[in-house]
């Protein structure tokens, strides 16, 4: 014990440090708590949606809980946990994008997220005993926590998330606008997709609408704009088969998909030199989605205060 007790009051000392830290999770779920007796708005989704929709355009108050990666079966647990919370809710705002159907984030690269929802926002999508849920070291990875020590912990890991829950993401690389970048962006996306994830994302789809319905809450599907580089570099049998399951499930519940990957939409042009990567808005590219969403809703009387 003598021999090794360095090693543990280093290890306990990461465990203090890493648990004082302020992360994406438990900054959002910090101020969305602070909004859920009033908000009348939810956004949910993954990193297009995080990035693409600033709730501030949107009828107030409204707060975007959407988080990298985060699919459907994420948005319906956290859909589950939290709707009894949110007396005024009269809206959600769901993402459809490429990676929708296809993706899944306990079984992908970034399945390491897990830790940090059953953490911070108390929805555990395994349910399995996992080391990393009882420790901050194990949970940021040993790597990452001795980075952060070696800069005595003054690391942001917030990355410009504001409190209505929206990244912004100032201006553009131009390198992540190019032809190139738009290739390797989407093969790699394709190579996430798996077919027997579509099961899964569609039932808890399904879930979420039949949730909603029983509420009474209104629902609308956001296809947030991409550059068509993009676009053009999707697996056209993935993008076909989206299609498929959405016409079905529109038809069958009456949805609404609000589309705005479609070149040929006069809206599209809004968005020529909003983007901050190939598949991501960047700050103006937000603002403006929010406030053609904010049109669209009162427009159509999709949203009634």
């Amino acid at each position: 014990m003598l021999y090794t007790s360095p090693a543990w009051m280093f290890y306990f000392y990461l465990e203090y440090r890493l648990g004082m830290l302020e992360n994406s999770y438990s900054f959002k779920i910090k101020h969305f708590n602070s909004i859920k007796d009033s908000c009348k708005v939810l956004i949910l989704g993954n990193s297009e949606m995080l990035k693409g929709i600033n709730p501030d355009f949107l009828p107030q108050p409204a707060f975007n809980m959407a988080q990298v990666s985060q699919n459907y079966v994420v948005d319906e647990l956290i859909l589950q946990k939290y709707l009894s919370q949110l007396p005024q809710l009269k809206l959600v705002v769901l993402g459809l994008t490429y990676l929708s159907f296809g993706d899944d984030l306990a079984s992908g690269e970034e399945a390491w997220r897990i830790s940090f929802y059953k953490k911070h926002y108390g929805v555990d999508l395994n349910n399995n005993f996992d080391l990393k849920d009882y420790s901050n070291t194990l949970r940021y990875t040993p790597y990452e926590a001795f980075k952060m020590a070696l800069t005595n912990f003054k690391t942001d890991l917030v990355n410009g998330i504001q409190a209505n829950g929206w990244m912004r993401a100032d201006g553009h690389d131009s390198s992540n606008l190019t032809d190139e970048f738009a290739q390797q962006r989407a093969r790699m996306h394709t190579q996430s997709l798996r077919l027997e994830n579509v099961s899964k994302n569609t039932t808890a789809l399904r879930n979420i609408i039949a949730l909603l319905k029983e509420r009474k809450i209104q629902i609308l599907l956001v296809a947030p704009p991409v550059m068509q580089n993009y676009n053009r570099s999707l697996d056209q049998k993935w993008l076909e088969r989206n299609d498929s399951i959405m016409s079905k499930l529109t038809l069958e519940y009456q949805l609404e998909v609000d589309d705005f990957t479609k070149s040929n939409d006069s809206r599209y042009r809004i968005f020529e030199g909003r983007f901050n990567d190939v598949n991501h808005l960047n700050k103006e590219g937000a603002n403006s989605l929010g406030t053609l969403l904010s049109g669209h809703l009162l427009e159509t009387k999709k949203y009634n205060p």
